[in-house]
């Protein structure tokens, strides 16, 4: 019932939008999906940080892997500007992501600047490339912590923690559906010169 009144009422899309600004939130789309998407503003205590990861002992290393990670699902799912225009359901599988970032990881860094947040994705493909893909955990199953599939594993926790993912285990146990939440999310930070480097691996993987 809200979210039709937020459709088709404008005074009460104006209320709720003010309401939103108050708390440094801005309405992103409201899919039917996932409800009403709000994205933070700069500043907000809502804003979503690397130090929110579920791992409480990373290192600046690891956040800068996590950053890179993150750009990467961007790319890996959407890799055309247009796609995010697209409903349909993106698919993320840890081994194939892994498997794609490495391939991708020469490209970021030929292509990259040397200042800012490129800067900052040079060097994290640097530190992924130097890491091993896996790991194995003693007596368990699944990833150990110091290897990119565990930090990719935990970049799509985080993201389902937040609803812009979600487990998909009748497709695989190491395998993720994401939202239009996440969707959202991409269109709205937009690109950068990391992200159109991951764009174009992304877009050479689908025509090779």
């Amino acid at each position: 019932m809200l979210l039709h009144r937020y459709r088709t009422e404008a005074a009460f899309r104006d209320t709720v939008d003010v309401l939103a600004s108050g708390f440094g939130l801005s309405v992103l789309g409201t899919p039917a999906r996932t409800g009403i998407v709000v994205t933070t503003q700069p500043g907000s205590v809502f804003a979503i940080r690397t130090s929110d990861l579920r791992s409480t002992t990373m290192t600046p290393d690891d956040k800068l892997v996590a950053g890179l990670i993150t750009l990467a699902i961007a790319a890996y799912a959407f890799p055309h500007a247009r796609d995010l225009d697209s409903t349909d359901v993106k698919i993320i599988e840890v081994v194939a992501l892994d498997t794609f970032i490495r391939s991708a990881v020469e490209r970021v860094t030929a292509t990259t600047g040397d200042d800012g947040n490129d800067a900052q994705a040079r060097r994290a493909a640097d530190v992924y490339d130097r890491m091993n893909a896996y790991a194995p955990k003693a007596n368990q199953p699944g990833p150990a912590k110091g290897c990119t599939q565990w930090a990719i594993v935990e970049v799509l926790g985080w993201l389902v923690d937040r609803g812009a993912a979600r487990p998909a285990p009748t497709m695989g146990a190491t395998t993720y559906q994401l939202t239009d939440r996440f969707r959202l999310l991409v269109a709205d930070i937009g690109g950068g010169e990391a992200l159109e480097a991951l764009r174009h691996a992304r877009r050479d993987m689908k025509t090779a």
